[in-house]
């Protein structure tokens, strides 16, 4: 293989010709000449008999070119783009200008390049931060969800009314415009009255209520429902009480610990729920400063990027809501239904996403560039120990599957990260 040209021929666009030499085309041909006989009658020969030259006779010489361009394209591109020294993300146009066994193969072929992007600044950024502390009320709630966890259940039998708090069974049937509502009915369904679980209304006219009687309970779906065709309409719901449960939640001290965590006493369980909740909230800290300084970065983008890399990032992000529906065994239309999103939005914002995506990494590779930084082998070595925790896989293994040149590459990325925040002025707010 040899590089003929390399001709800049637009903005991050280069043309390259590329030559495959007589002797690597014509073993090419010969190559797809074994693939293809089998499949080719020749009058007067046994089935995958015949010679090359009688096919190429009656077919054309040509008859080969098509696959044998196929075996030698891929190595030919790789090589001339690694002599180009080209930063390529896109290959297209794909043209033929001369072919045969003799001479070889001559193509050419239109190159999009990662362009050069320009920053107006990412140093000093002036961002504030909401932060939260940790307060006796926040463990508080942490202990009741515990305890309404641990809690026991007991049928009330004595005659009283539901009450808030109170579990109850139900059977309903719901109505829309007189109509049977799909998938508006159950029969023994668990609800604890107050957990906000229903429709604004639903759960306090069920309060009041006794076993064994049957009402109506009128609600009105909310304009923003995630079932259009649902949003503000009156609903009636026919219910049937059938029973009421009351919790008993266990009592707040060190065989409660026990019962629940891994401690022994109330206080070191409190010790180490504060202990997370304050990781949480250093976590979320973390999380809004770098989007707010990451979203500062590429508001400062400047120049021209080719579209295939927005179309390309798409492409990914597309594809993990692919892996998501899967998972989830849920059908489009399902999984907006389900989670309330409306579908132009969530895939206007998957576009909006992708050029984000694309921008960041741009920029942060830029920044490396312009500050020099560096991955170090320790730093590739401390990667590698993190990831062999992480997936349970020893460390010299997962270097044989997981490419070095992409690890660098995401930890320098991470280096431009750390650069830009500690070169970033960031202020504390407390919210109260």
């Amino acid at each position: 293989m040899s590089l003929r040209k390399n001709e800049n021929i637009g903005v991050n666009l280069n043309r390259l010709e590329i030559d495959v030499d007589g002797k690597t085309f014509s073993d090419a041909c010969e190559r797809a000449y074994e693939k293809q006989k089998r499949r080719i009658r020749v009058p007067g020969f046994r089935q995958g008999k015949a010679p090359k030259k009688v096919i190429e006779k009656l077919h054309g010489e040509d008859v080969f070119y098509e696959e044998a361009i196929g075996f030698v394209y891929g190595k030919a591109l790789d090589e001339a783009i690694a002599e180009s020294k080209l930063d390529v993300v896109s290959v297209d146009d794909f043209n033929v200008i001369s072919v045969n066994c003799k001479d070889g193969l001559y193509f050419s072929v239109n190159c999009t390049l990662k362009p050069d992007i320009g920053l107006k600044q990412y140093k000093g950024f002036e961002i504030k931060v909401p932060v939260r502390k940790v307060k006796e009320e926040d463990i508080k709630n942490q202990i009741e969800n515990l305890r309404e966890r641990a809690a026991r259940i007991f049928l009330v039998e004595e005659d009283r009314a539901a009450e808030k708090g109170d579990l109850v069974v139900l059977d309903f049937l719901g109505f829309v415009d007189g109509i049977s509502l799909k998938g508006g009915q159950a029969k023994d369904y668990n609800l604890k009255l107050g957990s906000k679980q229903f429709i604004d209304g639903f759960e306090d006219q069920v309060q009041g209520h006794k076993v064994g009687e049957e009402f109506d309970v009128n609600v009105k779906f909310p304009e923003n429902y995630h079932e259009e065709t649902l949003r503000g309409k009156d609903a009636v719901f026919k219910c049937k009480l059938k029973a009421i449960k009351r919790f008993e939640l266990p009592k707040e001290d060190d065989e409660f610990a026990k019962d629940v965590s891994e401690f022994k006493t109330v206080k070191e369980l409190k010790e180490d729920i504060k202990n997370k909740l304050e990781e949480n909230n250093n976590n979320i800290k973390r999380n809004y400063i770098l989007n707010d300084l990451l979203a500062k970065v590429v508001d400062n983008v400047e120049g021209e990027i080719p579209e295939v890399m927005f179309r390309n990032s798409y492409n990914r992000l597309y594809e993990n809501f692919e892996k998501d529906l899967k998972r989830s065994r849920l059908a489009p239309d399902q999984y907006f239904a389900r989670f309330g999103i409306n579908e132009e939005t969530f895939f206007n914002n998957m576009h909006m996403q992708a050029v984000f995506e694309v921008k960041k990494r741009l920029a942060l590779e830029k920044i490396a560039k312009i500050e020099n930084l560096e991955v170090k082998e320790e730093d590739t070595e401390k990667e590698f120990e993190n990831l062999s925790k992480q997936y349970g896989i020893d460390k010299e293994e997962l270097k044989k599957i997981l490419p070095i040149d992409g690890i660098k590459e995401d930890l320098l990325i991470n280096k431009a990260i750390e650069f830009v925040e500690k070169n970033a002025k960031i202020e504390e707010e407390e919210i109260k």
